[in-house]
């Protein structure tokens, strides 16, 4: 309630000072010097701040700003491109975190210097949280999406969550169980790929591991697979997940507006946000269903383990091992289901969608992967992911290389709850917004030699016996799967599940684009193309 109050009163005090404006236009002998005060007073109050030299530090204020409105011009240029954005803005400045201003007091730190990450991520990681008040935040954009999802909260409610799900994603349940559901599921997608083939008929690779990633997850995480492939093979995109990516972008896209116009057009239904009600009663519609049907398992069964083997279940289990019924609401699964299903369909099928792209693209580096993937498929995928994987170097390489190049989390921010110092030697004040520059960081210069070349083999190093391994760097040089407190759980699940993809699609097809590939992407909390990747596929012949 005292949310609502405060955002109606700043939304009356704008529309104040404008009629009266208007009103003391009709005195006409004061119509310049009042209409200067009002105008003068709107923009002291809520205009954007004059940012404050930043001693000590590598930061510089971002080009393009203009007094009173800071960077608004700039920043609504880019707002449908942010990853375009964000990278030339970040080139026309030698890659020098930057200052940015808005309207009602915003400002926004674009960090590119990684002692300034890792500070944020790890040493002073409860002063930068992912919300800060009633106008800023991830509950203030994704509320109705994510919900008291774990990507969505902070404090003692992360920990709940980073508690339960972390007892899924252990070693022995990615390399046995988790693996057997991706072999399974790339098997479906050799058959369909067979049938294009034959055929000689194009297809979008991206709707395709889109569909794939998100059954095969859906099958480790909650316990069944909705058969959203079926759609895909078809060219169709299943229903909850057209809802799913049409909610994620507009949700997204309330990041750019200025909260005041951001609540009024929530609060009223207004453009998009009419679309988001629609989209939301068909997920909720949804997920209400595999809550409901996986509760009925569980009741059904008398052993602990079997109850555990997902993620819903594990939810359950522990919420009534804690006694906590606030766990077993319809609402708060709801959220666990949600949050998961963005983190473990979006993220996989981007980057496996970017490693067949660039291998197609680069057809000599293809040559060495390929001889590679033939010697150590040819006693079959089941042989090849208990002997092979855990060090085939190249893979690795490729996929991370991939990752650098096109990030599954482009841009990611926090907001500092108090006024702190950067490691750079940066001010900041309470309420600050930092934004970690995904997409540049992996094309700065600084890190990555001729960054905008497709070149996994710089991921490789002697292991000192005569071997080849791939080398790693320290998560605040590479944050691609974040890092501190709280890198991302699933990541290496979604390596395997990459790599053992990767490796039977290549190692039976050949692919050919249908059609050139547009770097032009969806704007929404995990990155896809817009228009998809198109191929031709045809079959491999192992003596080339």
């Amino acid at each position: 309630m005292t949310t609502k109050i405060a955002v109606a009163r700043r939304v009356a005090a704008v529309l104040l000072l404008l009629a009266l404006g208007r009103k003391l236009e009709k005195r006409l002998l004061m119509r310049p010097l009042l209409s200067t005060s009002i105008i003068g007073l709107f923009f002291y109050y809520l205009g954007a701040p004059r940012p404050k030299k930043p001693l000590g530090s590598n930061a510089i204020i971002a080009p393009g700003r203009l007094p009173w409105l800071g960077h608004i011009v700039r920043y609504e240029s880019i707002r449908d491109h942010p990853v375009e954005g964000i990278l030339e803005w970040s080139r026309e400045t030698n890659f020098q975190t930057l200052i940015n201003t808005l309207p009602f007091g915003v400002t926004e730190i674009i960090v590119h210097d990684e002692r300034d990450r890792e500070y944020i991520l790890k040493s002073n990681f409860k002063n930068f949280n992912k919300n800060y008040d009633f106008q800023f935040g991830f509950d203030r954009v994704f509320s109705d999406l994510l919900g008291q999802g774990i990507f969505n909260v902070d404090g003692e409610k992360w920990v709940v969550h980073r508690k339960i799900a972390s007892n899924l994603f252990t070693g022995k349940n990615i390399n046995v169980i988790m693996s057997k559901t991706f072999i399974e599921h790339g098997r479906l997608f050799e058959k369909a790929l067979s049938k294009f083939a034959k055929e000689k008929k194009s297809f979008d690779i991206q709707l395709l591991f889109q569909a794939l990633v998100f059954d095969a997850f859906c099958k480790i995480a909650f316990g069944a697979s909705p058969q959203s492939f079926n759609y895909a093979v078809k060219g169709e995109k299943e229903p909850f997940q057209a809802s799913f990516d049409a909610a994620q972008q507009i949700a997204s896209d309330r990041a750019f507006d200025l909260p005041v116009i951001r609540d009024f057009k929530i609060q009223f239904s207004i453009g998009a946000e009419a679309e988001m009600v629609k989209h939301l009663a068909v997920v909720n519609a949804y997920i209400g269903n595999i809550i409901d049907s996986r509760k009925k398992e569980i009741d059904s069964v008398e052993s602990q383990a079997e109850t555990q083997k997902d993620i819903l279940g594990l939810y359950i289990y522990h919420a009534k091992r804690l006694g906590r019924s606030d766990l077993l609401k319809a609402s708060y699964l709801r959220d666990v289901i949600m949050n998961f299903m963005i983190a473990g369909r979006d993220t996989t099928s981007y980057v496996l969608t970017n490693i067949i792209s660039l291998v197609s693209e680069n057809r000599d580096f293809e040559e060495k992967l390929l001889q590679e993937i033939f010697n150590k498929m040819k006693g079959g995928v089941d042989s090849f992911v208990k002997n092979e994987i855990k060090t085939f170097a190249l893979a690795d390489a490729t996929f991370f290389e991939s990752l650098r190049m096109y990030p599954s989390v482009s841009n990611d921010f926090r907001i500092s709850s108090k006024d702190d110092v950067l490691p750079s030697g940066l001010k900041l004040e309470s309420g600050t917004v930092v934004t970690l520059p995904n997409h540049s960081i992996g094309r700065n210069p600084k890190y990555w030699d001729n960054p905008d070349k497709f070149n996994p083999e710089r991921w490789l190093c002697e292991d000192g016996n005569n071997g080849t391994v791939c080398r790693r760097l320290d998560e605040y040089r590479f944050p691609f799967f974040w890092g501190g407190y709280r890198v991302c759980l699933g990541k290496d699940m979604a390596r395997q599940e990459a790599k053992i993809i990767m490796c039977m699609l290549l190692d039976s097809f050949k692919f050919t684009f249908a059609k050139p590939r547009e770097e032009v992407f969806v704007n929404g909390p995990v990155m896809f193309y817009s228009n998809g990747v198109h191929f031709y596929a045809e079959n491999r012949n192992h003596s080339c």
